[in-house]
């Protein structure tokens, strides 16, 4: 389940402002070592509203939000009360994994303090060798994200039986995943170089690349890349382009993109020359960006590549950027793009200019597309009040519930919890109200990276 903070169904590269609901139970979060007092105290008023209706819950079926109460509870940092709670759960209740998800989520509470020995203990109280190893993954991500990089390799380095090193390696690739999270390039390249590998294994050579293209480092990548033999390789070109156009060789990174096939199921070299589109838009060759948009045959993807170009417009000249928005044909980047230009008027020429062009917009979502967009700009400047209000004007009442929840998430993030606490209070039981609660206070404490990926997550419009 999720939404978007701004058009539906369009997933951008943009600065967060908040998160809704996830899809699927997250061993994720931030350490509560590295979270702020305010936002960390946030999240535990959430949990604490939560632990207030446990008495309310009617019977076994209910008390599965238990469950999910612990996992909250460890992802604060209160392991103890996590465990105890954990007690609470009916052993009637069928869905074992479930409750194996918040074991998993206690160890990497442990590893997220620094006791390493807790962590691995309680994985080897969870069965399979498949969920430890999931639950592995997870405790050197929480290592890596305390600064713990050498504590995870000794993690790594002790998770595979002698001769079998496989686990080890698993968890060396992870590790330097967490590491490029983190900004630290370098080290997940050396992370990834280090592995005792007998011969070059193409998997972990595009991790490889991925990581140079995300140090910019052009070159490498690109060394890298062509010495990949695999088919793999191709799902580098995409972002191979991006730096290649970033740097100012359009025709070169026209080639890269162009070497994926055409018109496939999931739109790859389409999606690679929007890439292009993007970064031509940036550097501010507004022509160039729509002629790179024009080789897109798909209309739909075409529109959306466009996007960014009204996006860019719209930093120096609002009325041609409207007009261009407005004549989209595909209604997801028409929305869009109103919201982005709505959104750039309000950061550089004030509020009430932006309300006066969004008096202007008829079609719906987009009116309230480009009211979110004014919404998500008085949140920036800490007017969470005048955001609310806002808000309250937008007619699509799907797009006012996401949006309302992720400016009461985005407010929580600072250290006021109690728009958001409001929000879960609507649900009329208990369960819904512990489910709400605790869903509410692992996003708090999710960093905003993990809040960007695509797993139902909430992406605001894009600067």
């Amino acid at each position: 389940m999720g939404g978007h903070f701004g058009a539906p169904h369009v997933h951008v590269a943009a600065r967060l402002l908040a998160a809704l609901l996830i899809a699927t139970p997250a061993l994720a979060g931030e350490p509560p070592s590295k979270v702020g007092s305010a936002r960390l105290a946030a999240a535990r008023a959430l949990v604490s509203e939560g632990e207030k209706d446990v008495p309310r819950l009617r019977d076994d079926a209910e008390r599965g939000a238990l469950r999910n109460l612990a996992r909250a509870q460890a992802a604060v940092g209160d392991v103890a009360a996590a465990e105890k709670t954990l007690t609470g759960v009916p052993s009637s209740l069928p869905d074992r994994q479930n409750t194996l998800v918040v074991v998993q989520a206690i160890a990497v509470a442990y590893a997220a303090t620094g006791d390493t020995a807790a962590a691995l203990a309680t994985v080897r109280t969870l069965p399979a060798l498949f969920v430890q190893g999931q639950t592995l993954e997870a405790i050197v991500r929480a290592q890596v994200a305390r600064g713990d990089v050498a504590g995870a390799l000794r993690t790594a380095a002790s998770a595979s039986a002698p001769g079998e090193p496989n686990m080890t390696f698993r968890l060396m690739r992870v590790i330097a995943e967490a590491q490029t999270r983190a900004g630290d390039r370098a080290g997940a390249i050396a992370t990834l170089r280090s592995m005792p590998l007998a011969t070059p294994d193409p998997d972990v050579e595009t991790q490889v690349a991925l990581a140079q293209v995300e140090n910019d480092d052009l070159a490498g990548a690109l060394a890298t890349a062509r010495a990949i033999v695999s088919p793999n390789r191709l799902a580098l070109n995409g972002p191979l382009a991006a730096l290649q156009a970033k740097n100012g060789d359009v025709a070169g990174a026209l080639r890269t993109a162009e070497e994926l096939p055409e018109g496939s199921r999931f739109g790859v070299r389409e999606l690679a020359i929007s890439g292009v589109v993007a970064q031509q838009a940036a550097r501010g060759d507004l022509n160039g960006a729509r002629a790179t948009a024009a080789r897109i045959k798909d209309a739909a993807m075409r529109d959306q590549a466009l996007v960014a170009v009204v996006r860019a417009q719209a930093k120096t000249d609002v009325p041609g950027a409207l007009t261009m928005a407005r004549g989209l044909g595909d209604r997801t980047a028409r929305v869009s793009a109103v919201q982005a230009v709505v959104t750039r008027e309000a950061r550089d020429a004030g509020v009430p200019a932006a309300l006066q062009t969004i008096a202007s917009v008829l079609e719906e979502p987009a009116k309230s597309a480009a009211l979110i967009g004014v919404a998500r700009v008085q949140v920036e400047r800490g007017d969470g009040a005048a955001a609310w209000t806002t808000l309250g004007n937008v007619t699509d009442p799907p797009l006012r519930a996401n949006a309302e929840r992720a400016v009461a998430l985005t407010l929580a993030r600072t250290g006021d919890p109690a728009r958001l606490v409001e929000l879960c209070r609507r649900s009329a039981d208990a369960y819904g109200r512990i489910v709400a609660l605790a869903q509410a206070a692992e996003d708090v404490m999710k960093s905003e990276d993990e809040l960007r990926r695509p797993s139902g997550v909430v992406f605001a419009a894009a600067d």
